[in-house]
């Protein structure tokens, strides 16, 4: 588990040409997280949803304010799933898996990774190529890959964005069971109202100029199904914020 903390996140890339302003990515972003708890952030594309995950990793840095990750005992472990699972093609799934490791001995590397293949029923896998393998199956060997090094914080970057609707909605459902079978805080970013509900403990709602617009609790029941009334009555909530948001003017900065 982790903490996170976001103190008045402001994030610009300056102008690329003469003739261009900067692009404001973040304004005045904050928010705290902790503990074995799952957050997604939600918004329309270009509010700064992404730019904030990469704050959070190091990738980047806040042009002020500042974002702060502590695990339970000191430097917080982060573990990161991507939109594509980025796996080398030309390495064996095990071997995609132990690359990221570089504690203990080869044997011991496999013997861990392979209990998280084991996790999301792909240890079958373990010696076959990416190239073998369908689009949901690489990606959960991305989401296996990051909870093998047993990540105080796991952010992911919309991971089933790219996958057919019944392949994401199989996903959605083995994820809240490999979470909670974590310590770990999540931060995950989506575009699905729908999924933020199925998935989360609460919603961060970001609107255009990268400002937070709600911060809305989720407390419905696990597990979650996309198709539970509970689940569909409070979309239904979400989306009435969203027409809301569309309505109000974005503050001028």
């Amino acid at each position: 588990m982790a903490q996170l903390i976001a103190d008045h996140v402001h994030k610009a890339y300056p102008p690329r040409s003469s003739g261009q302003t900067e692009v404001q990515a973040l304004n005045d972003f904050s928010f705290e997280a902790s503990g074995h708890t799952f957050v997604c952030l939600v918004g329309p594309s270009g509010c700064g949803k992404s730019t904030f995950l990469n704050l959070v990793s190091g990738v980047e840095r806040p042009t002020s304010g500042s974002v702060a990750v502590q695990g339970e005992s000191g430097r917080a472990r982060i573990g990161y799933v991507f939109q594509d699972p980025r796996l080398l093609p030309w390495r064996t799934i095990i071997d995609n898996m132990t690359y990221v490791h570089d504690d203990g001995d080869r044997k011991s590397r496999r013997r861990k990774c392979m209990s998280y293949l084991d996790m999301v029923d792909l240890a079958h896998t373990a010696d076959m190529y990416p190239g073998q393998l369908s689009g949901g199956m690489r990606q959960r060997i991305g989401i296996a890959r990051a909870l093998s090094i047993e990540p105080d914080l796991l952010l992911m970057d919309e991971p089933f964005s790219h996958l057919d609707a019944i392949t994401a909605r199989g996903l959605r459902t083995e994820l809240q069971e490999l979470w909670q079978a974590t310590g770990a805080t999540v931060l995950f970013v989506t575009h699905d109202v729908n999924e933020a509900v199925q998935l989360s403990d609460r919603i961060l709602m970001m609107n255009k100029g990268g400002t937070l617009f709600a911060d809305i609790p989720i407390t419905l029941p696990r597990p979650r199904l996309q198709t539970d009334r509970a689940v569909v009555t409070q979309q239904a909530d979400v989306l009435a914020l969203f027409e809301q948001m569309r309505l109000e003017p974005v503050a001028a900065t």
